[in-house]
């Protein structure tokens, strides 16, 4: 029947979506979220390829901000239904300077955090990274583990210590008030699952069941 069709009502927000992670989540919401009827790619900087997407059905629009700038970061939440967080400074080799990589992936996260309940936006996802899990300085093994699997891991160097703390603040900020409907953070309990479409079907869930936040790292998804 045709009444039976979906009507796209959903604006999400993908934070840091012109990178590699952030990308592949952009075409995938545009391919296999029916209910999406804005789609906001926030990238310091704005890649080309965005350009092809805003002929299709969905309004793409483009935001060129920076996480560290909370009014840049509120303007873009504000009317976003589900916020995803991928925005961050990757940082293994030491390259960039410890001050930096905290300012981006602690504060740009606590800004991203503070938006979402200010505007009232109801879903948040966090990207954390396998540097918040291990291996640990010790170098013990990890088996067959999960994100919940207890393991001893001492993080020293800036990158993987501010992934960790970012993805602390997203915990405590689970199931904080916000200014209307409340900020609940959530993942996915397996990125590669092969889910028909793990965004959407999350979001349902949280909606009539609340979700016991659970980290997750970006290592098992692409």
């Amino acid at each position: 029947m045709a009444g039976s069709a979906q009507v796209p009502t959903l604006v999400y927000l993908v934070t840091g979506g012109c990178g590699f992670l952030g990308e592949h989540i952009v075409r995938m919401l545009l391919e296999r979220e029916p209910r999406l009827r804005e789609l906001r790619v926030f990238d310091l900087h704005l890649s080309s390829w965005l350009e092809e997407l805003k002929t299709g059905p969905v309004q793409v629009t483009a935001i060129q901000g920076d996480v560290t700038q909370a009014h840049e970061v509120a303007a873009a939440v504000a009317g976003s239904h589900v916020v995803i967080h991928t925005a961050g400074l990757v940082d293994v080799f030491g390259k960039a300077s410890p001050e930096t990589i905290h300012k981006v992936n602690v504060l740009g996260t606590q800004n991203v955090i503070e938006a979402c309940m200010r505007t009232g936006t109801q879903f948040l996802v966090y990207t954390s990274s396998m540097e918040v899990v291990g291996p640990n300085v010790k170098g013990h093994p990890f088996y067959r583990g999960d994100e919940d699997t207890p393991y001893e891991a001492v993080h020293r160097h800036p990158y993987p210590c501010s992934k960790a703390l970012a993805e602390r603040l997203v915990l405590e900020a689970n199931g904080r008030k916000a200014t209307w409907l409340g900020c609940t953070c959530w993942w996915p309990e397996n990125w590669s699952s092969g889910r028909r479409s793990w965004v959407a079907r999350s979001t349902s869930a949280t909606i009539s069941h609340p979700i016991r936040a659970t980290r997750t790292s970006t290592w098992s998804f692409w």
